[in-house]
């Protein structure tokens, strides 16, 4: 995502995410399921909490979540 408004955007139009892990694991599913509500105090270089694939957690940057 380029701004936390795209990611508003995305979230509100039920757009699938996926996290572009920068250490992947060769067959991990990285579609996000779920993310954290996302406040104004949230910017381009705050962690943003997420569940992917079968329930696993990160936090993640603005920039590691693209649209599926």
């Amino acid at each position: 995502m380029k701004s936390i408004t795209d990611l508003k955007k995305a979230i509100e139009n039920k757009i699938p995410l996926v996290w572009n892990d920068p250490d992947p694991i060769i067959d991990n599913d990285y579609t996000i399921t779920y993310i954290e509500e996302i406040t104004d105090e949230i910017d381009e270089y705050s962690p943003i909490l997420i569940q992917y694939g079968k329930g696993s957690e990160a936090q993640v940057y603005l920039h590691e979540i693209l649209i599926k």
